[in-house]
């Protein structure tokens, strides 16, 4: 089984906020040849705990829902659920962590677009709940980097409450030919000849990392086996060339905040954002197969050029 790469980020550079050229070289690397990489002791601790404690009490109420959606369906316990959306929840080092945008920027080019802040929820779930390997594209899609979700577990994120399964290397020579749709299951003899390459692997982490992972990259949810929530917060990124289609409902009085950041981070960054003013439902951001949550491009000449292109290996 081959080991998820992980980077020990030191506390003087957690503080400092600059990324050291070596550790840009060695995340970089990772993301090239592995599709993702942990960076742990990224995040205060106690930004982490707060947030947990608003999202795993809202995951009660979502689960009550009888009009929850469930990733996958309800016997895999695994819902959509983003970050609390409240000025005072909205933390730098969450959002706009500046050690994670340098790499980004450096992955995907100069002025990377945030178009997606969500996040899923695995309750708590039967030992049968996982979902099949799948890629997050149902869309034609570039062979090399345009993409990235960051993740954020809010809990310890362990193999008995559901750590993802990641399909290290798979993100290099796969297309929207090796997915079924509209469910973006990848094709059952595709991911067994995989796994004789490269068998899957658990993304474990500590609450506090972020985990960076190329957008095309295979993996599974899996079953939380415990009796807690784990909370997992996403954000992608797109390369500015992809003019990427979602965009995030915000309250109008962040604005201030996000336009802030989109001035002063020392990496230039990008904000898709919808306002709303007046009465607010996060759960907005959460609702699958939306204009708003799509990952994919809004120029469709790009997407009708990478249509008629298949891979070498196809």
């Amino acid at each position: 089984m081959a080991m998820l790469p992980r980077i020990a980020i030191p506390a003087s550079v957690t503080q400092g906020g600059i990324c050291p050229p070596p550790l840009m070289a060695e995340a970089l690397g990772h993301l090239h040849r592995s599709g993702i990489v942990v960076l742990t002791n990224a995040i205060d601790t106690q930004h982490i705990d707060v947030l947990n404690a608003t999202v795993s009490d809202q995951a009660a109420t979502f689960a009550r829902d009888p009009g929850q959606h469930f990733n996958f369906g309800v016997a895999t316990g695994n819902i959509n659920q983003g970050p609390p959306l409240d000025r005072e929840l909205l933390f730098h080092d969450v959002w706009m962590n500046p050690i994670v945008m340098s790499i980004v920027s450096a992955f995907l080019g100069p002025r990377p677009v945030l178009h997606y802040a969500c996040g899923n929820t695995a309750l708590p779930a039967a030992a049968d709940g996982r979902q099949p390997v799948h890629s997050d594209i149902d869309f034609a899609h570039p062979q090399f980097p345009f993409s990235v979700v960051i993740n954020i577990p809010l809990v310890d994120m362990n193999e008995a409450n559901g750590a993802t399964e990641v399909w290290l290397g798979s993100h290099i020579d796969t297309s929207l030919a090796d997915q079924a749709l509209p469910t973006r299951r990848i094709v059952p003899e595709l991911v067994e000849r995989r796994r004789l390459i490269c068998p899957p692997t658990r993304c474990c982490a500590p609450r506090a990392s972020i985990i960076i992972r190329d957008l095309r990259l295979w993996h599974a949810g899996q079953p939380n086996l415990t009796l807690k929530p784990r909370p997992m917060l996403a954000f992608v990124w797109s390369a500015a060339w992809w003019r990427g289609k979602g965009a995030i409902h915000l309250p109008l009085d962040v604005k201030p905040i996000v336009r802030a950041w989109e001035a002063n981070m020392a990496v230039p960054i990008q904000v898709a954002a919808r306002w709303v003013d007046g009465p607010f439902d996060q759960r907005l951001n959460s609702i699958p197969n939306a204009e708003d949550t799509s990952l994919s491009s809004s120029d469709d000449a790009l997407l009708a050029m990478l249509s008629t292109q298949q891979p070498s290996w196809h």
